[in-house]
């Protein structure tokens, strides 16, 4: 099946309707809607979605294994979720979240908007990490070698957009006047604020006009 089959499967089993659903999982019955009839091709909300219904997160989200999950029940919330496979009352391997490896255009975007309203235009891939994050985290490629030795180019950092960033943190940030975002160490120093390269070929950059924080760095992907 597809994922719009298997959410009206697990759905219908559920016995709720779409607003139904919606209201419990915290998004629109349009989206709902848009998700079963194939209009949307994926979502952030399928473990809600799989919980809520009380199936299994990992057979809604890729097909793969039993619909059924043993000991959860419908309506069931993450936090009773992760209570009841503490206490072996559930068998399945620990959930992963799923995070969007957006482009930096999509992430330039995204220091003009609220995180609760930004939506990227487009999704190379979906990341899995542990979550430890805001259901907003986005993952973005290093575009160059300035965080060397630190961040390597190519490699996959992971970034929550609700955090305002401060001294010493990682961040993507976009400078006033400027059409991308950059991914720098931010660095005060009483009231000066820069911008700092790990690799020491490139310049230490001051800040001396608005700086609009896209996110902070909070971990690092990496597969072999």
């Amino acid at each position: 099946m597809t994922l719009s089959e298997r959410i009206q499967t697990a759905r219908k089993q559920a016995k709720l309707t779409q607003k139904e659903l919606a209201d419990r999982v915290g998004i629109s019955q349009t989206a709902v809607h848009k998700l079963e009839c194939g209009r949307s091709k994926s979502s952030r909300r399928t473990v809600a979605i799989a919980l809520t219904c009380g199936v299994d997160p990992i057979w809604l989200d890729t097909g793969r294994g039993e619909m059924s999950l043993i000991g959860a029940t419908p309506g069931m919330n993450q936090a009773e979720f992760a209570k009841a496979a503490e206490d072996g009352e559930i068998y399945r391997a620990p959930l992963f979240a799923r995070l969007p490896l957006i482009s930096w255009d999509d992430a330039s975007r995204s220091c003009e908007e609220a995180a609760d309203s930004f939506h990227p235009k487009a999704v190379e891939a979906w990341i899995p990490v542990a979550p430890r994050s805001s259901e907003k985290t986005f993952a973005l490629r290093v575009p160059d070698d300035s965080m060397e030795p630190e961040f390597h180019e190519g490699e996959i950092i992971i970034v929550d957009p609700t955090m305002p960033g401060k001294h010493n943190q990682f961040l993507i940030a976009r400078m006033e006047g400027d059409s991308l975002a950059t991914f720098k160490q931010l660095i005060v120093v009483g009231n000066r604020t820069y911008l700092k390269p790990l690799n020491s070929r490139y310049p230490l950059i001051e800040i001396h006009e608005t700086l609009r924080v896209c996110g902070v760095v909070v971990g690092k992907y990496k597969e072999y």
